[in-house]
């Protein structure tokens, strides 16, 4: 009996299933602690600073936790996410067994913690979640494509602008279009960096990964328009010229023998290289930027129930990530950020007051949905606006390392747009 226990725990180690947790734990957890809908304190996320850096960690673990009212659990969970905040605390999301769905966890309320493998007590709970997202490949995909977000929209709708005269609908690549753009992505300084770490197994995990998101990848005209106005030629964005060629060279070389290549081309330099280009957000009343969010927001809800129809971890982990990647509030977020950000640099703003930024872009985000929506999204809301703040300070060239955000002696936090990497 002892052999086989151990065999047991040696093969979900190696197919990396969670651990079988006794029904006798379970049923008495569901029969003291019945299933709440939100377990997360808002007055508690409310204090907590919006933007946080997202990292992928899949570990299983045995944990005592305390609710928002204080009462403790014992629970087996399967980490997917993990949000690093500048205050130092972690939320983790993650598939927990009472629940059997998606719930997160707050580093300060996780009470004790081991490994149900070799029932160890995990002392240092982020240092193993660091170590974890090391051996991820979705991490580092997901650095390659956050470092790529303005420039893959911009490809993507200049590919499928004139093809079939295709709508948002059905705005995405596939076959020799894609394979050229992934190819593109992964060439780039960054991704090349990057992959030079890995196995010959993980680079295929991680070109599969960027693959499935790029052809995930649907384009809404107004994230389009948000993408060039941050990228087009004029005087604030000489250090980028290198890269407005090189996005122009590559939808031709992709486009060639395609009969719409010379009109697709012709728009993107119009769009790219015109010095007199200022911002020119789609209007709303003439209800097409409605229609794609609305679309968008489909989406996301056929995704969710995708990922919770599945009974595999692996299959609901990676499904997961899928849908997380094209959640509405993580994409508008990102694009009211950069928007914004735009302004900022026109009007000669080289200071700004970083939580009025980022209230201005919950604010802009918010305005999107309903409070039903906003109901749904829970405490889920503030976490993806944060990790799309995030991407956006990345794709602009604002990074923590450069001191792109900074307290001064008064308390006051600060954007620093002087900071910005200037690629090329």
């Amino acid at each position: 009996m002892g052999l086989r226990s151990t065999v047991g725990k040696l093969l979900r180690r190696i197919l990396g299933i969670g651990p079988r947790v006794p029904s006798s734990f379970l049923n008495a957890s569901r029969t003291a602690y019945p299933f709440p809908p939100d377990e997360t304190d808002t007055a508690e996320e409310d204090k907590r600073p919006l933007l946080c850096e997202k990292f992928l960690a899949r570990d299983t673990l045995l944990i005592d936790y305390l609710d928002k009212s204080g009462n403790p659990t014992s629970r087996s969970i399967r980490t997917d996410e993990v949000y690093e905040y500048d205050d130092g605390v972690l939320v983790l999301r993650a598939w927990c067994s009472l629940r059997n769905d998606y719930r997160t966890f707050v580093s300060n309320r996780i009470q004790f913690c081991r490994d149900p493998f070799t029932n160890d007590v995990v002392i240092d709970l982020a240092s193993r979640l660091k170590r974890r997202s090391l051996s991820d490949p979705g991490n580092v995909a997901k650095e390659i494509l956050d470092d790529c977000t303005r420039q893959i929209p911009i490809v993507i709708y200049s590919l499928l602008r004139y093809s079939g005269n295709k709508g948002y609908e059905r705005r995405y690549v596939t076959g020799k279009k894609k394979k050229a753009l992934v190819r593109w992505v992964l060439g780039q300084p960054k991704a090349v960096s990057l992959l030079q770490t890995l196995s010959i197994d993980d680079r295929w995990e991680v070109e599969d990964q960027v693959g499935t998101a790029i052809r995930d990848w649907k384009v809404t005209t107004s994230s389009y328009r948000t993408c060039i106005a941050s990228l087009a030629r004029n005087r604030f964005t000489n250090h980028l010229e290198i890269l407005r060629q090189e996005l122009i060279s590559f939808v031709e070389e992709a486009m060639d023998g395609d009969s719409a290549k010379d009109s697709a081309v012709n728009i993107l330099k119009e769009d790219l290289l015109d010095p007199s280009f200022r911002i020119t957000p789609l209007l709303k009343d003439d209800g097409q930027y409605q229609r794609e969010i609305e679309t968008l927001k489909r989406d996301s809800r056929k995704a969710r129930r995708k990922y919770q129809s599945k009974r595999k971890p692996d299959a609901v982990s990676k499904n997961y990530r899928r849908y997380e990647r094209g959640e509405p509030v993580r994409l508008l977020a990102i694009e009211k950020a950069l928007l914004q950000l735009k302004e900022c640099v026109e009007a000669g703003r080289s200071l700004v007051r970083k939580d009025e930024f980022e209230k201005c872009v919950l604010d802009a985000v918010s305005m999107e949905f309903s409070q039903q929506e906003l109901q749904d999204e829970a405490e889920m809301f503030r976490k993806r606006l944060g990790e799309g703040l995030s991407t956006a300070y990345c794709a602009f060239g604002l990074r923590k390392s450069n001191k792109s955000w900074y307290v001064d002696t008064s308390g006051n936090a600060w954007l620093d747009l002087d900071t910005r990497l200037f690629e090329g």
